[in-house]
């Protein structure tokens, strides 16, 4: 855990952050406060509006954001991801009350709950035979719960980030119903050749919340706490 958790941090972490200035800051959390209000991404001009700035300030705000790999923008310019949230197709899904969000990656997934400081429902699949998974968590997404089925087990490859962990570093973060179909997907899967750690769900969670409680928020009011 403390491997992945290494490679997961030179990748995601670090100079990301470094020289962050303020109205950046308040950006990046804005965005982050849009996902955990409505499961999706902000639109530029809300983005924009909140922080008193024009469009064209919070576009320029944006583009600084997703040059760190803060979030992820697409062809259009407009937010399609913020780690731990993505618009984009993916396997990993978080409700928690009302809230439903798509995950960049399992360890994503995991985290959420820590940093919105409640308990999370996940759904997803095991990467080789597609079975769906079912974890939920208690004590605020500190701890596993209900787990289905009880063999869940995580790889986390440790592929290099090349500037946008989202296309790369988390496609190799994937839930697996059971050892046996992780080894066989590293053995006939091109993409699992690169470097990596298998986790149990108990140590893929202590990684998520290690790396999201950090970006706790307020959790907004008109969502149920149940």
């Amino acid at each position: 855990a403390q491997n992945a958790l290494r490679a997961i941090g030179e990748a995601f972490l670090g100079p990301k952050w470094d020289g962050l200035d303020e109205t950046e800051s308040r950006i990046h959390g804005i965005v982050l406060s849009g996902y955990a209000a409505t499961g999706h991404a902000p639109e530029t001009a809300d983005v924009a509006a909140a922080a008193g700035l024009t469009r064209d300030e919070a576009d320029g705000v944006l583009r600084r954001l997703a040059e760190r790999d803060l979030l992820v923008l697409d062809a259009a310019g407009r937010i399609s991801g913020a780690y731990p949230f993505t618009d984009s197709p993916t396997e990993h899904h978080v409700a928690a009350g009302g809230l439903s969000a798509g995950a960049m990656c399992a360890i994503d997934a995991l985290g959420i709950g820590a940093m919105l400081e409640r308990d999370v429902a996940v759904r997803s699949a095991c990467r080789h035979c597609r079975r769906p998974l079912a974890i939920r968590t208690r004590r605020h997404g500190r701890e596993l719960d209900q787990v289905e089925p009880i063999g869940i087990v995580v790889w986390s490859g440790h592929r290099d980030a090349a500037g946008c962990a989202a296309s790369s570093l988390c496609t190799l973060q994937a839930f697996f119903c059971e050892d046996v179909h992780l080894e066989t997907w590293r053995a006939n899967s091109p993409a699992a050749g690169q470097e990596g750690v298998r986790l149990s769900l108990a140590e893929a969670l202590e990684i998520g919340v290690a790396i999201f409680a950090p970006m706790r928020m307020e959790w907004p009011s008109w969502i149920p706490t149940t």
